[in-house]
């Protein structure tokens, strides 16, 4: 059970950190001149976390959890 703590400990810091990334996305595109490094640095942040926030609950939830095509009529 100290696993899955572990997990829901984690994915609630990756979660935390792609809000702050978005936020920081949405405050760099409103500027006159972006800054593209900084942008493409926070772009990175979101794709990367996302794609550890699902391997997270895929582990978590594993077959358990219904896939989204499922509940498509």
């Amino acid at each position: 059970m100290g696993t899955m703590t572990t997990l829901d400990a984690q994915k609630q810091r990756l979660v935390e950190e792609l809000i702050k990334a978005k936020e920081q996305i949405a405050l760099i595109k409103a500027q006159p001149c972006p800054d593209f490094k900084i942008l493409n640095y926070y772009m990175d942040v979101v794709s990367r976390d996302t794609q550890l926030v699902e391997m997270i609950d895929s582990h978590l939830f594993g077959e358990r959890q219904p896939k989204v095509s499922s509940w498509v009529c």
